[in-house]
């Protein structure tokens, strides 16, 4: 349990010492698959239409995710992964063929926007 809550609270400081409460959106890339980070965050760029918005990669998207996984502290925060946070299944609607990765890209994790 302290482990979590050491990751939770890296991530709390995180989002503090770098501003991201300044951004209109902040995505959340968690996952290793390095190509499809690619096509979200581009996705994402190109929907942005002038808002501001922050992409974030590697330890400190899990922290971060580890975080809105227990508490959804801001609704600008979009989580750009078919897996993560535990118990997201949109992988299962990519692999059963109910939907096309464009179409969660698109209409699922950037549908906030």
């Amino acid at each position: 349990m302290k482990k979590y809550y050491d990751i939770v609270n890296k991530a709390r400081g995180y989002w503090i010492d770098e501003g991201l409460d300044k951004y209109d959106f902040v995505l959340l890339l968690p996952g290793a698959d390095e190509a499809l980070n690619e096509r979200i965050k581009a996705a994402f760029e190109a929907k942005l239409c002038g808002a501001a918005g922050i992409s974030i990669l590697g330890e400190a998207a899990l922290q971060l995710t580890a975080l809105y996984s227990l508490y959804s502290f801001s609704d600008k925060v979009l989580i750009g992964s078919f897996d993560e946070p535990y118990g997201r299944k949109l992988r299962n609607m990519l692999d059963s063929g109910v939907a096309a990765e464009d179409e969660l890209i698109e209409d699922v994790i950037l549908g906030a926007m």
